[in-house]
């Protein structure tokens, strides 16, 4: 499997280094390479690429790896690569495929990509499928019934059942809310409260204690748990962020 790749690094002598690795390997490919984040960033959001080789100090720019992590959320596959070994737990924190201590060999560099390779592999498998089965089916009345993803607008637990609002419909099913949460998309849907799951693109308002939905053209208000809040505006933060680099 061919990846597609790009280097974020403020020192040019080392993206000279990891470009001649990078040169080294058929099935890799550098697209680009940056010493600013914010030039990286911008790049992001019109192209795509399957891996971010990623300096993790850059005293000369307000944005560091650890901010850009942050600001992309995770629409990215990275290789930490740093002098600093104290970020090979932050690494781990945010998801990295793997860490590269400079000064790194050529061994260590091929060993990482091709943990990669192999990452992204299985991750791709699982997102055309997610893409293929764009719906669930659930029973409902006796009767197994599709719902598309794209239809659903909220979902609310009602004592021992749930109920799934369409756009058109309000259709009953004998599961948990926990039971449909494992079942949807996580880059879809939110859980934001311990009765309710929303569909990030039916949101239009969202304040300190409510999400505002529209169905049928009309609002609903739907709670924002406590329980819940703090990941839930942090999903919306980068969306939002990633919508604003876009813009700029």
């Amino acid at each position: 499997m061919a990846l597609s790749c790009i280097i974020l690094d403020d020192e040019k002598i080392c993206i000279t280094q990891l470009s001649k690795y990078i040169e080294k390997v058929p099935t890799l490919t550098l697209e680009a390479y940056f010493t600013n984040p914010n030039e990286a960033l911008l790049y992001l959001e019109s192209h795509k690429v399957d891996l971010i080789f990623l300096d993790m100090e850059m005293p000369n720019f307000a944005i560091d790896g650890v901010d850009f992590v942050r600001i992309m959320g995770g629409t990215q596959h990275y290789i930490f690569t740093t002098a600093y070994p104290e970020y090979a737990l932050t690494s781990y924190e945010y998801d990295a495929i793997d860490f590269l201590h400079k000064p790194y060999s050529f061994e260590r560099f091929s060993r990482a990509v091709q943990k990669a390779r192999q990452v992204i592999g299985v991750l791709q498998k699982e997102a055309t499928t997610e893409v293929l089965d764009a719906y669930i089916y659930v029973k409902s009345e006796g009767k197994l019934q599709r719902i598309y993803f794209e239809d659903i607008v909220w979902i609310v637990s009602e004592r021992n059942y749930i109920s799934i609002y369409t756009e058109a419909n309000r259709i009953n099913v004998l599961l948990s809310i926990s039971d449909i949460e494992d079942q949807l998309p996580k880059k879809l849907f939110a859980r934001v409260h311990k009765s309710f799951i929303v569909a990030y693109n039916k949101i239009d308002q969202v304040d300190k204690e409510h999400i505002s939905v529209k169905r049928q053209e009309k609002p609903k208000l739907i709670p924002l748990g406590e329980l819940y809040k703090k990941t839930f505006l942090k999903a919306i933060e980068q969306k939002t962020l990633r919508k604003r680099i876009a813009n700029q």
